[in-house]
């Protein structure tokens, strides 16, 4: 149902006026009553629609004009939709496998804590390492001579 319009970042409100085929004092009015129509504005205050705004607009129209819906209607339907895509999202996000198998919680976090265990044993090597090459003297002083 998207029309076809020249690809581009920004759109003055005259031009989503014409793609849309909706007035630009209603655009400005639906941007009062739909909180995901927010356009950019210039210094100057000039509206600059993106192309997910169109996608809103011609959304919004749809819901009113041939579907029949009221604003109040209309936002419930928008939100409802929004929903709905963010919970499709999340569960569409592959998880990552942390290697556990079949083990239940407690199992996992026992896990978790003995692979810690042995990151710190790690990073208290380093640190000990460390230490001890900070404290030879020879090393100090081949450094200060460079």
């Amino acid at each position: 149902m998207t029309p076809d319009y020249p690809s581009k970042l920004y759109y003055s409100i005259s031009e989503v006026a014409r793609i849309t085929g909706v007035k630009a004092h209603v655009l400005r009015y639906w941007e009062t009553e739909f909180n995901t129509l927010k356009p950019r504005k210039t210094r100057t205050g000039s509206r600059r629609y993106r192309p997910v705004d169109i996608d809103e607009i011609l959304a919004i129209k749809a819901l009113l004009y041939e579907e029949g819906f009221k604003i109040a209607g209309a936002l419930k339907v928008r939100r409802l939709a929004r929903k709905q895509s963010r919970d499709s999202e999340i569960q569409e996000a592959p998880q990552m496998d942390l290697g556990f198998g079949d083990a239940d919680d407690g199992q996992q976090i026992g896990i978790v804590k003995d692979e810690l265990k042995e990151i710190l044993v790690m990073i208290r090597q380093l640190g000990a390492q460390n230490a001890e090459k900070a404290a030879q003297p020879g090393l100090k002083e081949k450094k200060s001579e460079a």
